[in-house]
C-alpha cells in the first residue's frame, strides 16, 4: 500500500556544534557502534554534513534519522571553507525540508567555559534559522574525568542563562568506551536517549527553504527579487546581526546563502 502524500514518516534530528566538540562520538554513543567517522584528521569530512539512519530507536517504530553538521562561526576556517560550511548548512536545511522536516536540535557542546562562540551556534542554528520553533536541547561531552558528570551543569548553569542560552533538557556524558569509565559510558548513552524521545517533537517543523535551480540562480541578478525570499532575507540578515553579533556585510552573504541556495 502506498504511503499517504504528506505522512510523516521519520523524526529528523540535527546535530550541531563547532569543531571537534564530539558529535560524532555522540553519534556513535547514540547508536552504541561506530557509525559516524571521528578524529581530527577528518577535517575537511566534517564540513559537510551526513544522515545516519536508527530504525529502531523509537518504541513506536518511527524512522530516526540524525544529520550531523557543524556549527557556521566556527574561527578556525579559512575563507573558502567558511564559505562552503554555509553552503553546506544550507543544502542541509533543504534536505531536511525534503524529509519532512526537523523534529529535534541537538547542541553537542565540549566540556568548557561558557562563552559569546558557545552562543552565536546557538542563536544561528535555533533562533536566527529555526526562529524557535524547534525544541532543542544540549549534550556535555567530555566529561569522563568529572566524578559526578552531573556537576558540570551545575558549576554552569547559570553562565548559560546569562548567555541567554536556554535549552528544554540536557545530559552531561562521556563517549569514550574505555573499560575505567564503562559505567559513565552506560550512563551517558541511557541519559542521551531519555533525552531525544522525551523532547523529539511529534510534528516535524518545516523551514519552507526554497530549492533553486541552476537556471534560476543564473537569472536572479536580472530579475527583480520575489517579495517572499526579500522579506525572508531582510529578516534573516536582521536576526544574525542583531541575535548572533555578525558583521552586516557578512550577515548579509549569510541571508543570501540560506534564501537562495
Amino acid at each position: 500500500m502506498a504511503k499517504k502524500k504528506g505522512a510523516i514518516n521519520a523524526k529528523n534530528i540535527v546535530i550541531f556544534g563547532a569543531m571537534g566538540a564530539g558529535k560524532s562520538s555522540l553519534i556513535n554513543l547514540i547508536a552504541d557502534k561506530k557509525i559516524a567517522k571521528t578524529g581530527s584528521d577528518l577535517k575537511r569530512c566534517t564540513l559537510t554534513w551526513t544522515k545516519h539512519g536508527l530504525p529502531k530507536f523509537f518504541d513506536d517504530g518511527m524512522q530516526c534519522n540524525i544529520f550531523d553538521t557543524m556549527g557556521i562561526e566556527n574561527p578556525e576556517l579559512e575563507s573558502d571553507e567558511y564559505h562552503r560550511s554555509i553552503k553546506n548548512a544550507s543544502r542541509l536545511l533543504r534536505k531536511l525540508d525534503e524529509c519532512g522536516g526537523t523534529s529535534l536540535l541537538v547542541y553537542c557542546v565540549k566540556k568548557q567555559r561558557v562563552n559569546s562562540a558557545l552562543r552565536n551556534n546557538y542563536q544561528l542554528f535555533h533562533e536566527a534559522l529555526y526562529q524557535r520553533r524547534v525544541p532543542i536541547v544540549m549534550v556535555v561531552t567530555c566529561l569522563e574525568d568529572e566524578k559526578v558528570m552531573e556537576e558540570w551543569w551545575t558549576r554552569n548553569h547559570a553562565s548559560l542563562g546569562e548567555f541567554q542560552i536556554d535549552v528544554k533538557g540536557h545530559a552531561c556524558v562521556t563517549t569514550l568506551k574505555d573499560k575505567d569509565v564503562t559505567m559513565k559510558y552506560k550512563a551517558s548513552r541511557e541519559a542521551v536517549h531519555g533525552l531525544i524521545r522525551q523532547h523529539v517533537a511529534v510534528t516535524p517543523v518545516s523551514g519552507e527553504w526554497k530549492q533553486e535551480g541552476i537556471i534560476s540562480a543564473f537569472m536572479r541578478p536580472f530579475r527583480k527579487p520575489d517579495p517572499e525570499d526579500k522579506k525572508k532575507e531582510d529578516k534573516l540578515q536582521e536576526d544574525l546581526e542583531g541575535r548572533c553579533g555578525m558583521e552586516k556585510e557578512l550577515a548579509s552573504k549569510v541571508a543570501k546563502a540560506f534564501v537562495y541556495t
